[in-house]
Formats: C-alpha cells, structure tokens, sequence
C-alpha cells in the first residue's frame, strides 16, 4: 500500500489553465485526523490528436427546369391507365 492513512483513493481530474491548456492530474485523496486532504501524484498534458476542420460553405448552384418542359412520359396523357384492362381473381 503506498499511504498508512485508511481510506484512500486516486481521483482523476480535467483541469483547464488560464491560457486553456487542458491538464490530466491525478490526486491521491484520504483523511487524516478527520480532515480531507489531497496531493498532486501526477499531471499530464492534454494534447488534441484531430479536431474537425472548418471550411467555408461553397455556394451551391440549382438548375431550374420549368414544368412547361417538354418531358417524355408515360403517364401524362393517362394513355397507360386506359389500355390495362382490370383482371378479376383467378380462384
């Protein structure tokens, strides 16, 4: 056991600096004569593996096409719906 003081633990904290440097630091918290009390076991420096990267939206282009267009279709002029007879159910 590395402390003679009953109740330990290790408590591991996040702590950010004045200038926004983000620090890992390990304390080691216990009682003695009925008192909390903390000390430093260790700090270690947050390093930021990737952050996203920002970029500008590009503007984005939209082709208008008027409905008056003449479009190819089988269903315009309704000529599908009329030719398909309705089948009755073969039981």
């Amino acid at each position: 056991m590395l402390t003679p003081y009953s109740s330990s633990k290790f408590i591991t904290k996040t702590l950010t600096s004045a200038s926004g440097e983000q620090f890992r630091v390990v304390f080691l918290v216990s009682f003695v004569n009925g008192e909390v009390k903390a000390q430093v076991v260790s700090a270690k420096k947050i390093s930021v593996v990737c952050l996203p990267e920002f970029k500008e939206k590009s503007p984005v282009t939209f082709t208008y096409t008027p409905a008056s267009s003449p479009v190819v279709s089988l269903f315009n002029p309704l000529f599908f719906f009329n030719s398909q007879p309705t089948r009755a159910p073969a039981y």
